[in-house]
């Protein structure tokens, strides 16, 4: 089998084609603190059983918030990018991880028995700090903001 010299010009050119490339899917995603407004989150528990609250992050990640037992609370920080409107979670190497939902629920069964968390996405606009408190009804959780 004998193969080919590929022509200079066109190695140039497909090292740069290539380059490129990378170079795009490469770049660092933004992190850390900075631009971002800080929204503090508290989850009081008044259901009789333990809670837990949760987020999707990433579409296909969830990540556990915290959880309280009867009488205690939840609280974490989301972080708001006011011009974008986008909302996230900062991991330990504050890696902005994307904030897809948030939901409480009965610890062990905190997606069957979730209450949603709305969360304001409006770009332009910081959304406001979450107060809520968090009641069994039946077989789900309720809550409401403070």
């Amino acid at each position: 089998m004998q193969f080919s010299p590929v022509p200079p010009l066109a190695a140039a050119f497909a090292v740069m084609l290539a380059g490129g490339a990378v170079a795009e899917e490469g770049r660092p995603a933004p992190r850390g603190r900075e631009g971002l407004t800080r929204v503090p989150m508290t989850f009081a528990n008044a259901g009789p059983a333990s809670m837990a609250c949760a987020s999707a992050i990433a579409h296909w990640h969830s990540l556990d918030l915290g959880r309280a037992e009867a009488g205690g609370s939840i609280a974490f920080d989301l972080w708001a990018d006011t011009a974008s409107g986008a909302i996230f979670l900062l991991n330990g190497s504050e890696d902005r991880m994307p904030v897809e939902s948030l939901w409480c629920g009965i610890a062990g069964r905190s997606w069957e028995t979730r209450a949603t968390i709305a969360l304001a996405r409006r770009a332009g606009v910081s959304p406001p700090p979450g107060d809520f408190l968090c009641r069994q009804a039946e077989d789900h959780v309720i809550c409401e903001a403070r």
